[in-house]
């Protein structure tokens, strides 16, 4: 749902996530300094020369997304967050819990877990959301220093419209941005050129070659490829103190009560193959741990997990060529077409499958129910 804006007449920004999808005025104007201290690059384009995603890249999403949440309120509306530390504490925006004490966390393996609200600001767009389901669990690793350049290489992680576990790529195109949007006040912003969407608050912004967590995707430039990340080291203590003393009572935002909700946008069919994408990137990792976690407990009574695992002893890479949804009531029915790179007799070959899951909820997350496949014939489909 694009709208067009006139920017020579008016800059707008639009606060993005926690399903807030109405437009903010800025009081302040954007710096002057914006068109000339800014560098501004187009986002990486997919497929272009020498545009390669490199493994190391591809390593750090894969690991970074098992610690990114997707936040739901009861109405619908949708945000993102990260963990913090290993007190289940997962930092995101105020604007994406405002005036909720309590709200549904989902994992990147579909698990659903509630949260509480035990810090919020009114001043600056920073909360902390309490789940115990990931007390534990090592969290992500965070930039202490706040050393920060303009080009350094960037990725945004988050649940833009709800597709969970998104991942954009950009630079840092601007530096010390201020913004003010009623009721927060941002500065030292960095300004992105990572594309970020409704549902990207509160997700992290990523060095991309370390992995490291430098920023809180928090805004962005309406119809523009501009977004904004809260520096991580800025609002760091105000979070160590909620996380160690947990507010008794939480501040109200009467301003945001009124803003247009956008819903999550997410469907059955896109969660589905969003599960079954992730099901084989696991898989490409060597992390079977996770791959078995997402099958339904009916199939893991039939498979053990030294079994599962040494179903793929012979497999080097799975490719998905193609992902292809059909609703079907109670679940979806997802038909993977595949190709893998595989030895057999100490030869590589490159075979071509197909794959049908049935995939639906269990126990309030989405399973891969079963799976049914056939080897292809590569010559026909040659001919």
């Amino acid at each position: 749902m694009k709208r067009s804006w006139l920017f020579s007449v008016l800059v707008s920004i639009m606060i993005i996530g926690g399903g807030i999808a109405g437009v903010f005025y800025i009081t302040n104007a954007v710096p002057e300094q914006m068109s000339m201290s800014a560098v501004l690059d187009d986002p990486a384009k997919e497929g272009a020369e020498g545009n390669e995603v490199p493994k190391e890249t591809q390593d750090i999403i894969f690991e970074s997304q098992k610690l990114v949440v997707q936040i739901e309120l009861e109405d619908g509306t949708i945000g993102s967050g990260f963990l913090y530390n290993e007190k289940g504490d997962v930092i995101t925006n105020a604007h994406v819990v405002a005036n909720q004490e309590n709200v549904k966390v989902v994992t990147a393996d579909s698990k659903k877990m509630p949260g509480e609200v035990i810090g919020i600001s009114r001043d600056t767009d920073v909360a902390v959301v309490r789940v115990a389901g990931l007390k534990g669990k090592k969290p992500l690793p965070i930039r202490q220093d706040g050393s920060v350049e303009l080009l350094d290489e960037v990725l945004a992680l988050g649940s833009p419209l709800g597709l969970q576990n998104t991942v954009t790529r950009g630079e840092i195109s601007g530096l010390d941005r201020t913004l003010d949007i009623e009721p927060f006040h941002y500065k030292n912003m960095y300004q992105i050129s990572a594309p970020i969407s409704p549902g990207n608050s509160g997700g992290p912004l990523l060095d991309r070659e370390t992995g490291e967590v430098i920023g809180i995707n928090s805004a962005k430039l309406d119809e523009e490829t501009i977004g904004f990340s809260i520096p991580i080291g800025d609002i760091l203590p105000v979070v160590e103190r909620w996380s160690e003393s947990p507010m008794k009572s939480l501040p109200e935002f009467p301003e945001l009560e009124e803003q247009v909700q956008s819903p999550v946008t997410g469907t059955d069919a896109e969660q589905a193959t969003y599960l079954v994408q992730y099901f084989y990137d696991s898989i490409n990792q060597g992390d079977f741990v996770t791959a078995y976690s997402l099958l339904s407990s009916s199939w893991q009574e039939d498979i053990s997990f030294e079994d599962f695992r040494s179903g793929y002893n012979n497999t080097l890479t799975v490719q998905v060529d193609n992902l292809v949804a059909d609703p079907q009531g109670d679940h979806v029915e997802v038909t993977a077409f595949l190709t893998a790179e595989e030895t057999v007799e100490g030869e590589v070959e490159m075979k071509k499958y197909k794959v049908v899951y049935p995939v639906k909820t269990e126990n309030q997350s989405v399973k891969i129910w079963s799976g049914k496949g056939e080897e292809l014939d590569t010559e026909n489909e040659e001919e």
